[in-house]
């Protein structure tokens, strides 16, 4: 996930995973992943960090622009559903509220674009001008 625009480096962590930003505007972004077998947990499954990892990174893409440089300090994912190995994890986010310094998110991830809901998420980042 190469992304310029949200500043000096690029999410190493999101790119070695898989994830990568789809769509992204002033406050709203996709991110998707198609999972595979090292995304899975003991039972088989999705590992739940999976989709965290997935929400983290369309908040943290929503978060940061041209102007704003976005400090995430609060994620939270309330799991809903497992998915399986070879899902696409779709997370979309939008900025929700902003106060002088912070902006708040929320965003759900599906399997799929129009598919069954996984997770809701809540995030919370502080906002600072971007310098140099």
């Amino acid at each position: 996930m190469s992304d310029p625009s949200q500043g000096p480096g690029t999410d190493e962590f999101a790119a070695l995973l898989g994830i990568e930003v789809v769509r992204r505007g002033p406050g709203h972004t996709v991110a998707t992943l198609t999972t595979g077998a090292s995304h899975a947990n003991p039972h088989g499954t999705v590992h739940g960090a999976v989709f965290y990892a997935v929400a983290g990174a369309a908040v943290a893409a929503a978060a940061n622009d041209e102007d704003h440089s976005g400090i995430i300090s609060s994620v939270l994912v309330e799991y809903l559903r497992g998915a399986a190995l070879g899902d696409q994890l779709h997370a979309e986010v939008r900025r929700e509220a902003s106060t002088e310094r912070e902006d708040i998110f929320t965003g759900t991830v599906r399997r799929g674009e129009d598919g069954d809901l996984l997770a809701w998420v809540r995030a919370r980042g502080t906002r600072r001008a971007r310098t140099g």
